[in-house]
């Protein structure tokens, strides 16, 4: 199942350009890079990452930085609520990353800003962080309701939770966040069903799929 997301892919191709869209770009490589700092910018491309979730920083340096990855060919995806100087309640902190910052996309637990984020026709991808049974109800049922282009799961190495999303939104990819240290937890998470993994270990950020098979 290392492989699940071009898996998925093939049976999206019906489900929208959109989604497929997303899917195709976070699924390229299995390891997403996730900067708390921007000054990891460039060891994290350096280590051929296709996508960067940047978690830290503020609203100067993320502008810089989004243009570099842009500038090779790479995505840009911007947790809203920890960047300095960005509000994370305000639908017009969408708008300034959009017009200003020219991310892909944002990352965010608020469904108001999935939702404005969307309609500023960037990806959408909705943070959860499932402590527990009802964390995990009422995560679903917002994912159903909003519909987000893809959805971070905290924290990654939680297989059982991966598989139940995976499961039961078959069309919204799953990156799996958070905890994830090792080759064998990439490894699982994939095998549950996530499409690709945010991880801010360095030492992760270059695996393949053909490696990962080994």
């Amino acid at each position: 199942m290392l492989y699940c997301c071009h898996i998925q892919m093939v049976s999206l191709i019906t489900k929208g350009l959109m989604v497929l869209s997303i899917l195709h770009q976070l699924g390229r490589r299995p390891v997403i890079a996730a900067l708390r700092s921007p000054s990891d910018l460039d060891q994290a491309l350096a280590c051929g990452v296709d996508n960067i979730f940047f978690m830290g920083g503020d609203v100067k340096d993320i502008i810089y930085s989004v243009k570099q990855v842009k500038a090779s060919n790479r995505g840009a995806f911007v947790h809203s609520d920890l960047i300095k100087g960005l509000s994370a309640t305000d639908k017009e902190s969408v708008s300034f990353i959009a017009d200003y910052v020219g991310a892909d996309g944002i990352v965010s637990p608020k469904a108001h800003i999935i939702k404005e984020t969307k309609r500023m026709n960037l990806y959408g991808i909705l943070h959860l962080f499932i402590l527990d049974s009802l964390a995990l109800d009422n995560g679903l049922k917002l994912a159903r309701s909003i519909m987000p282009d893809a959805i971070e799961l905290m924290p990654g190495v939680v297989g059982k939770v991966i598989q139940k999303f995976s499961e039961e939104l078959e069309e919204i990819p799953i990156v799996a966040s958070g905890l994830i240290q090792t080759m064998e937890e990439v490894k699982a998470c994939l095998d549950a069903g996530a499409t690709s993994l945010s991880v801010s270990d360095p030492h992760l950020w270059s695996l393949t799929y053909e490696q990962l098979q080994l």
